[in-house]
């Protein structure tokens, strides 16, 4: 009866470690399929970044243009008006008006444009940002794989030394002995042919 126990006791160590091995390896591929997921979201959320940014510098230089020839149409309404006027276009206040006009245009165009080129650039940013993160996370998932093996051979050598403590011990007491189930030069017996409890000596 001792031996069937002491089987079933190493058994059950030997089991323990393995399903602990494979629990770590599954572990370790779900970890490593996370972190590969989140790597190949931030890499496409850089490619968006990266449509954004060229989006908004093709919407501001639209914009842009527009203004420039919204501007061009109010010179021209500024110069019919006065020259509706009977004045001379080109000399005076009527001159000076022109000229401001032009420059209030040039600086609604170069406006339109700065804020184009700083929008198209904080997403430029963005997309470095992600790229940096989807780095990060293959990294993550390099690691997670990597300690999933550690973890795995740490749960097998765990239980081979349980096992080992174990037949040991078991040797020890005389729970794995045939026959009288002596140990050899323990100096005691516990069990006789039957399996019954006959005692020690010294």
């Amino acid at each position: 009866m001792a031996a069937p126990i002491g089987a079933l006791s190493l058994g059950t160590s030997v089991a323990g470690g393995i399903l602990g091995a494979v629990g770590a390896s599954r572990t370790a591929e779900a970890n490593a399929q996370m972190y590969g997921y989140q790597a190949q979201v931030a890499r496409i959320n850089a490619q968006i970044d990266k449509q954004n940014a060229d989006y908004a510098r093709h919407v501001g230089e639209q914009n842009a243009q527009i203004a420039g020839l919204k501007g061009a149409q109010q010179f021209g309404q500024i110069r019919a008006a006065e020259g509706a006027s009977g004045l001379d276009v080109n000399s005076g206040s009527n001159a000076e008006v022109q000229a401001s006009q032009r420059k209030i245009t040039q600086m609604d165009v170069s406006t339109i444009r700065s804020n184009a080129a700083k929008t198209a650039y904080d997403y430029e940013v963005k997309s470095v940002n992600d790229l940096n993160q989807a780095g990060l996370y293959d990294a993550a998932a390099s690691n997670a794989k990597a300690a999933g093996s550690i973890n795995v051979a740490a749960s097998l050598i765990g239980a081979a030394g349980t096992v080992a403590t174990r037949w040991q011990a078991g040797a020890q007491s005389g729970l794995f002995a045939g026959g009288g189930g002596g140990s050899a030069g323990s100096g005691i017996t516990l069990y006789g042919p039957n399996q019954e409890v006959v005692g020690y000596y010294a």
